[in-house]
């Protein structure tokens, strides 16, 4: 893990509500100079804790109005037909793909968000993909879970990203946080008797 300076924190949670923000804007606010502040960000950026700068989309306002969670599970045969990376790299190119997640389901193997204009988009890519498409050996859809895009209610991680920044430097030296938590209230009986 990189150890990271008060400034640099505070120029990263700036950079994280802003990634447009200028240096010259964090250094008035930080009051260090524009230069230290291209110091940060460039430190930010080579230790490959900012990988980039993104626009924020309304899915909405851009045609997407319909989008599901498809639980997939990849077949034996992708696995020897093309690896594990290699079936996941097909499906995280697939167009209407957003996001990819591995989990460690029985019957499971990966999540997909997917973005369709309407329900009959979604329908026919679905439909095809089971039965038409090339990828239909290699991977089952095992449910789908149908969503608005008035249904995103959180689709953002900068609440915990923030915190994780105001933890930086301040995680216990191998100890886990529920030993420490059961320490604790051990210690609070043990003062109160």
């Amino acid at each position: 893990m990189v150890k990271l300076t008060i400034n640099e924190k505070k120029t990263l949670k700036f950079l994280l509500e802003n990634g447009r923000i200028s240096d010259t804007e964090i250094a008035k606010n930080l009051r260090i100079t524009k230069q230290a502040v291209g110091k940060i960000r460039r430190k930010l950026e080579e230790s490959g804790i900012v990988k980039g700068y993104t626009a924020k989309m309304d899915y909405g306002k851009l045609g997407l109005n319909t989008f599901a969670f498809a639980i997939l599970r990849f077949t034996p045969r992708s696995w020897e037909d093309m690896g594990e990376l290699g079936i996941e790299e097909k499906i995280a190119n697939l167009p209407h793909v957003i996001d990819v997640y591995r989990i460690p389901e029985g019957s499971a193997t990966h999540i997909a968000l997917c973005g369709f204009r309407n329900l009959a988009e979604l329908d026919e890519y679905f439909r095809t993909l089971k039965s038409v498409s090339s990828l239909n050996q290699y991977i089952q859809v095992e449910k789908i879970y149908i969503f608005s895009h008035h249904g995103f209610i959180k689709n953002s991680p900068v609440e915990l990203l923030h915190k994780i920044i105001d933890e930086f430097g301040k995680e216990m030296k191998g100890r886990p946080l529920p030993i420490f938590e059961i320490d604790k209230f051990k210690e609070k009986l043990l003062s109160n008797l």
